[in-house]
C-alpha cells in the first residue's frame, strides 16, 4: 500500500495530540458559516448542519487524526479531510494560545526559551503530533485505478 507510512505517521501524530489533549476551536467555524449565511440565506439549514460536522471533528483533535488515519486506508479523500480539521484545527487553537500568552504576559522569555519551553513542557506531544500529522498528511496520495482494482 502506497500510503502506509503516512497513514501510520497520522496514527502516531494522532496519538500524540491526544496524550497532549489538543483540541481545535469551534469559534473559526462559527466566524466562516455567519458570513457565509450572510451571502447565501437560502442555504443557512445546510451551512449550520456542516457547521455543526466540522465542530465535532474539531473537537476531536487527535482521535479525529486517527479516525481519519483508518478512514484514509480505504478512502483518501475523506480521511484526509479529517485529518486535516483535526490536526488544522488543532495548529490554530495551539497558535492562539501562544499568541494569547505571549500577548497577557503569561509566556515570558526570549524566542530560544519560549521554543525550548514548547519542545520540553507538557504540550510538546501535541505540538510534535499535530507537526507530524500535518507533515504526513501532504504525502498520502489518491490511490490508482490499477490498485483499486487489484
Amino acid at each position: 500500500m502506497e500510503n502506509k507510512g503516512s497513514i501510520t505517521a497520522c496514527i502516531i501524530g494522532g496519538v500524540l495530540m491526544f496524550v497532549a489533549s489538543i483540541v481545535g476551536s469551534a469559534l473559526a467555524y462559527r466566524i466562516i458559516v455567519t458570513e457565509a449565511t450572510k451571502q447565501f440565506p437560502e442555504y443557512a439549514a445546510q451551512l449550520e448542519l456542516f457547521l455543526l460536522i466540522c465542530i465535532f471533528i474539531a473537537m476531536g483533535g487527535g482521535i479525529s487524526v486517527i479516525l481519519g488515519s483508518i478512514i484514509a486506508f480505504k478512502v483518501v479523500p475523506i480521511g484526509k479531510w479529517i485529518i486535516g480539521l483535526g490536526a488544522g484545527m488543532g495548529l490554530i487553537g495551539f497558535l492562539s494560545w501562544l499568541i494569547t500568552g505571549i500577548y497577557t504576559g503569561t509566556i515570558t522569555g526570549t524566542v530560544v526559551e519560549i521554543l525550548i519551553g514548547l519542545l520540553l513542557g507538557p504540550a510538546s506531544y501535541g505540538i510534535i503530533g499535530v507537526f507530524l500529522t500535518i507533515w504526513a498528511r501532504r504525502f498520502m496520495k489518491k490511490k490508482k485505478d490499477k490498485e483499486i482494482e487489484e
